[in-house]
């Protein structure tokens, strides 16, 4: 007796998931009140669902929306807008079967991805003077920097840091050291001996000018101090003494 429920038991089920299998719709079509009805192909969406003497009929995606898969939607997907606001810009335009491409903007890399697409970008980041650019940023990978060894410099554009100029070794004077963002400056023995000239001359001039201006006035002075000590005229003192 426990062999024959068994068996019924199981032969249940056997028709249980022969009915399902029966049922279940195909890969290429979708279940809708107990009919199998063909999906869409990518590009269009359900207008009207089938029916048992119609197939599903199927109208194309309107302007800015799309469908890149076959589908039971009754409305496509909105194109995806490249915005500049978060660095993108338009690779390739929206169409029925295929969303809108955004690329980063020229100096920025992408950061966020969805499959081919670029959702997100940041710009590049500049490498600062006493720097030089190791890699070059692009599309997807940011600019790498690195610091300028001793002895050489670069002002944050340059590939690799340039070494600093050695006056004394082009027969010039030094009149800047170079830093890591500069260039030493230089200048020839003779122009420097001008230019200390020229800047020493004037104050020597006005020094001059001083030191004649001090002495035109002791001399004045000196002079006061003399009339005013002069001894009585002869004339005078033969008068004083007859009196």
């Amino acid at each position: 007796m426990l062999l024959y429920d068994s068996f019924i038991t199981w032969l249940a089920l056997l028709k249980l998931i022969a009915i399902i299998l029966c049922r279940a719709c195909d890969r290429a079509e979708y279940e809708i009140s107990g009919e199998c009805c063909p999906l869409c192909s990518a590009g269009q969406h359900v207008y009207k669902h089938c029916s048992g003497d119609s197939s599903t009929t199927c109208v194309q995606c309107s302007q800015s929306t799309y469908i890149d898969f076959p589908n039971n939607f009754i409305s496509c997907i909105s194109c995806t807008l490249c915005d500049e606001g978060i660095g993108l810009r338009t690779k390739q335009e929206c169409q029925s079967s295929a969303d809108t491409l955004c690329e980063p903007l020229l100096g920025y890399y992408c950061i966020e991805t969805h499959g081919k697409n670029c959702r997100k970008a940041r710009q590049h980041s500049t490498c600062l003077p006493g720097q030089y650019i190791n890699k070059t940023g692009t599309a997807f990978t940011d600019t790498v920097c690195k610091d300028c060894s001793k002895g050489s410099y670069s002002d944050g554009s340059f590939t690799v840091c340039k070494p600093h100029r050695k006056c004394e070794s082009e027969g010039q004077i030094t009149t800047t050291p170079g830093t890591k963002s500069s260039d030493s400056e230089c200048t020839d023995k003779r122009s420097h001996f001008l230019s200390l000239v020229a800047i020493s001359l004037p104050a020597l001039v006005m020094l001059g000018l001083a030191l004649w201006v001090l002495y035109l006035s002791k001399k004045r002075i000196h002079r006061q101090e003399n009339e005013i000590d002069l001894p009585s005229t002869p004339a005078q003192s033969d008068k004083d003494n007859h009196l």
